[in-house]
């Protein structure tokens, strides 16, 4: 699955590229669960627990996925004014404050493969814990002076994704392959485009006009 170089970043971009599209929207809390187990937010043993605990408590769960949602908006808007050089607004910042205070509690060093790495302790049945790991990343994203300047929003006209840019020069445009084709597409057929427009004024006021007036003189 493509996580745009973050999993803070992927997250933000579930609101879709366009800003009525939904088909990339996150919908319920069990949705929410498919995404996170999908980025490897949980584990498929801590979503199936987290959706049993879902179901037992349905209030909890909508709670849970509306904070999703706003802290999901918050984020878009601070990425917006890191790429700007401007200051996010107190709201948006107490927003994520508040979640990722909540998110670092229960996070610890604990031993893996290659070294140390985070982890989790603490309340395992806590429905926003799928939340977590996204915030740890928004931490590790913008508080890094080496990433702040690589948070970008797609070219493409009509998309409004995210991206993490880390290409050797720093001046990758486009959130996708698919954005990058269909701008370079774009401009093939404008450039064809001109060519032949060129080649038709040619033909009409050029040349060929030309000769077919010399002919008639004759």
């Amino acid at each position: 699955m493509e996580l745009a170089g973050d999993l803070c970043v992927a997250f933000v971009n579930t609101a879709g590229a366009r800003k009525k599209n939904r088909q990339q929207g996150i919908e319920s809390y069990s949705e929410l669960l498919v995404w996170g187990q999908a980025v490897s937010a949980v584990s498929s043993a801590e979503a199936a627990r987290l959706g049993r605990l879902a179901a037992e408590h349905p209030g909890r769960a909508a709670a849970v996925w509306g904070q999703a949602g706003a802290l999901r908006s918050a984020l878009f808007r601070v990425f917006l004014a890191v790429m700007s050089e401007e200051q996010p607004a107190a709201g948006d910042l107490d927003a994520v404050n508040e979640s990722m205070g909540r998110a670092l509690e229960p996070a610890r060093l604990v031993p893996g493969e290659q070294g140390l790495q985070l982890g989790w302790l603490g309340d395992g049945d806590a429905l926003d814990r799928v939340l977590w790991p996204v915030l740890h990343a928004a931490m590790q994203l913008l508080l890094s002076l080496e990433g702040r300047p690589q948070v970008r929003q797609c070219a493409a006209e009509g998309c409004r994704l995210f991206f993490v840019d880390r290409s050797a020069n720093a001046r990758r445009k486009w959130c996708e392959r698919i954005c990058a084709n269909r701008a370079k597409s774009l401009r093939f057929y404008y450039r064809t485009g001109r060519a032949a427009r060129m080649k038709t004024m040619d033909f009409v006021h050029g040349p060929y006009r030309q000769r077919r007036r010399t002919n008639k003189r004759r």
